[in-house]
């Protein structure tokens, strides 16, 4: 979708640009309330990075998403301590920048866990958050190491480990995205792992990818200012236990907007456009080797891509 601007009708878009270029991360906004999904309807829509008519106060989001998404503020009867110990024990408590908790509703007295940490000799950050961070040793941003669990803790007993996913190192696949804007960093170029610069959010929807099985998510961003603009993108990865190990199972690429000048000749100032594309995830009723076929369709567009469960890989993969 393209749209063109003049300046009187642009204040709150140009200073998000502003407010990117600065803190090199995208933009969340926790989603709506919705109801539990069926299938062959939408399971999840991603949050719009920005609209173009947004007023100034829609606009001027936080640049790192808030700990309350990410659940900082434990559940009762689970620690910090404990949960890194669980999830990522062979990570050293003093980088852990991040340790959040949700309760799992399709799980009986479990919670998903997500532990953060920064890497190599990166200053841990004094508040939470898993976003990227500057490395002193040679100024370049870093992004976060994340680490996902299940963790079951029974009334009256101690938490216990259901399933670990060890350090998230599963690339986004942004080479076979169901959108047209694509990240444009020289390592994506050069086929480099794209991990996230941050992990925004989980989103417990209900994803009944079998008969007998829920995944569940977790969001996640990029941020690209550059002259004259910014481009942000967003993923969502889903997990799903497999014996102790929990696996990443899709890490599919959901919006990508861009706003830059028309002329890159003028003044940031002048006429602007903006793209803005968002892709909607539903469970269909067919299945493959037991797991219900996944559709990708790009709002506005009738384009779609299915992704089928694949025995061997464990997880799903772009149809044939």
């Amino acid at each position: 979708m393209l749209y063109r601007f003049t300046p009187t009708t642009l204040a709150a878009t140009l200073a998000l640009c502003a407010a990117a270029a600065t803190a090199h991360a995208a933009s969340t906004q926790a989603p709506p309330t919705q109801p539990a999904p069926v299938h062959g309807a939408p399971v999840h829509v991603a949050p719009v990075q920005v609209a173009a008519s947004s007023p100034p106060a829609t606009a001027a989001r936080a640049a790192k998403p808030a700990a309350a998404s990410l659940g900082v503020a434990l559940p009762e009867g689970l620690d910090r301590a404990t949960l890194i110990k669980l999830v990522a024990p062979n990570v050293d408590p003093a980088r852990v920048t991040l340790v959040g908790a949700k309760p799992w509703p399709r799980r009986a007295n479990s919670y998903v866990v997500l532990v953060c940490a920064a890497p190599g000799n990166t200053p841990a950050s004094a508040s939470p958050n898993c976003s990227q961070t500057i490395d002193p040793s040679n100024a370049t941003m870093v992004s976060p190491t994340a680490y996902v669990g299940v963790v079951e803790r029974a009334p009256d007993q101690a938490p216990a480990l259901v399933a670990a996913s060890g350090a998230i190192d599963t690339q986004a696949a942004w080479d076979d995205a169901n959108l047209t804007l694509t990240p444009s960093s020289p390592d994506f170029a050069r086929g480099v792992p794209l991990l996230p610069q941050q992990w925004d959010q989980f989103d417990l929807a209900a994803y009944k990818i079998s008969d007998a099985q829920y995944a569940f998510g977790l969001r996640s961003g990029w941020s690209e200012p550059f002259a004259g603009g910014m481009a942000t993108f967003s993923a969502l990865y889903l997990f799903a236990i497999q014996g102790d190990r929990l696996a990443v199972i899709l890490a599919e690429p959901m919006t990508a907007y861009r706003n830059m000048a028309a002329d890159p000749g003028t003044s940031r100032r002048s006429e602007r456009e903006v793209q803005d594309e968002e892709n909607v995830l539903s469970m269909l009723n067919s299945k493959t080797a037991g797991y219900y076929d996944i559709r990708i369709k790009m709002k506005g567009d009738k384009h779609t891509k299915t992704r089928k469960w694949s025995a061997q890989q464990g997880r799903y993969v772009t149809a044939e």
